[in-house]
């Protein structure tokens, strides 16, 4: 029996096949190889060998008809913001509901390493319909997630899940004391391209919204006003032509990014350079200045949390929708001038209901009227899983 939770992205799947490896002293101290963390590991656990980079730790504990529980420690790197609620929310939403037979139990406030964490308890049944009873304790430190896993036979639960509560006692993370997770900075182009903080806005971009030009704008495809930091803008959608997903070969100046695991594909303008990319998507400078980010997020309440961190630093000008084939993508029009170069950028903010999915396109405010063509081309081209 051996059950691989991957709460990486908030995908878990399921194994059962066993990788043994050596065995260590009972209750003997288990220190990360890699120097992350540390624990009394309790006794009669025997180290396997992780399937899947996730997996920092991996054990099981054998009885005489076979294995009949496995510990995982299993680590997530965020390169965004995220509070422990939002984390374990996602992690609900798009990882543990996902285990067959999946139904939750309890789920109380606690510590581990002196942070605030999650401990759970639910049942689930393994890929051989058997029953299984899991715990898990999660929590965030600096960037990182932990999850701590626990899953045994229910008839042995009771005998194994002390000494697991005892290893969450003496659970430490190196490093001392917790630093605040902060959001991947974007690589700026010249003119610079703000970044995902409270400084400077990007984010995960999405289709654009038409949102009506000012008097004194004239141009034949849809368009949205130059933002102003100062006077908002009035805010009246135009209704753009729906149009299917852009499928190769695509608009003349267009080049379609796949994403390396099959989640979402997407039109870029040609020439697009890539400046990071991530466990949940990619981020794109475009040749003349704007900055992109694709996202395939930990869920919905992560796609809304990332809103959330940029409309209050923002100034708002609306929002419309757009037709994205048979999706409906929702885009939100920000511009904020950012104190590093004191130049004025368009913030547009592209998601998709019922998907973990999101766009955001931060473009220098004087750039932003000549960006429409590929920015519409981008959001009605997007595909998603």
């Amino acid at each position: 029996m051996k059950i691989k939770c991957k709460v990486i992205i908030g995908i878990v799947l399921i194994a059962f096949i066993l990788s043994m490896g050596i065995v260590y002293g009972q209750g003997s101290l288990y220190s990360d190889p890699q120097g992350r963390f540390s624990f009394n590991l309790p006794a009669g656990w025997k180290a396997g060998t992780p399937v899947d980079p996730s997996q920092a730790a991996y054990f099981t504990y054998s009885a005489p008809q076979g294995i009949i529980g496995e510990l995982i420690v299993i680590l997530e790197e965020l390169p965004f913001n995220a509070t422990i609620d939002q984390y374990v929310a996602a992690a609900e939403e798009n990882g543990f509901s996902q285990l067959p037979g999946y139904k939750a139990s309890t789920q109380l406030p606690s510590t581990v390493s002196g942070l605030p964490a999650i401990k759970k308890n639910f049942t689930f049944n393994s890929q051989a319909n058997n029953p299984l009873q899991g715990e898990a304790y999660i929590f965030i430190s600096g960037k990182i997630a932990y999850t701590l896993l626990l899953d045994v036979l229910p008839n042995n639960f009771s005998q194994l899940e002390p000494g697991f509560a005892q290893m969450m006692v003496n659970f430490s993370v190196q490093g001392g004391a917790p630093v605040t997770v902060q959001p991947v900075p974007v690589p700026q182009p010249t003119p610079t391209i703000p970044q995902p903080t409270p400084v400077a806005p990007t984010a995960p971009l999405t289709p654009i919204v038409p949102i009506p030009t000012q008097p004194t704008t004239t141009t034949t495809s849809p368009v949205c006003p130059t933002p102003q930091p100062t006077t908002p803008i009035v805010t009246t959608p135009v209704p753009t032509t729906p149009a299917t997903p852009v499928q190769p070969p695509v608009a003349i100046g267009m080049t379609v990014y796949v994403d390396p695991q099959g989640r979402f594909s997407i039109p870029i303008p040609a020439g697009s350079t890539t400046v990071q990319t991530t466990e949940m998507g990619i981020v794109l400078n475009t040749p003349e200045g704007a900055g992109i980010v694709v996202m395939y997020t930990l869920g919905e309440q992560y796609v809304q949390g990332m809103v959330t961190q940029i409309e209050p630093n923002h100034t708002f000008h609306g929002q419309s929708q757009l037709q994205a084939g048979n999706r409906l993508a929702l885009i939100k029009l920000y511009s904020m001038v950012n104190p590093q170069d004191n130049v004025n950028y368009a913030t547009l903010v592209a998601t998709y209901p019922n998907t973990p999915f999101m766009i955001i396109v931060t473009v220098p405010a004087d750039k932003y009227e000549l960006s429409q063509s590929w920015i519409v081309e981008m959001i009605k081209g997007a595909s998603i899983r």
